[in-house]
């Protein structure tokens, strides 16, 4: 149960930090990386690969090294992360 908590609240506080990342110009890549590389920051392992779904892109959209696909304005943006404690 400890341990769930402990998950929650490290993916409560990525959560809170990533409206500032998600910007027109910013790589898709880097916001990937910098929420993976946050989780084990705070305690966690990444319970699977951060997916980004962009407008009609439905879900589990993950992207691969050197993508350099950025977002842009008016984008719908889905960002689905898990931690693992």
């Amino acid at each position: 149960h400890e341990k769930h908590i402990k998950a929650g609240e490290i993916l409560k506080q990525i959560k809170e930090e990533l409206p500032k990342l998600v910007k027109p110009g910013v790589k898709l890549l880097e916001v990937a990386e910098f929420v993976e590389n946050r989780i084990i920051e705070l305690g966690a392992k990444p319970a699977f690969p951060c997916n980004i779904s962009i407008n009609s892109d439905a879900a589990h959209f993950t992207p691969k090294r050197n993508d350099d696909r950025v977002f842009k304005e008016g984008d719908l943006v889905k960002i689905d992360i898990g931690a693992h404690v």
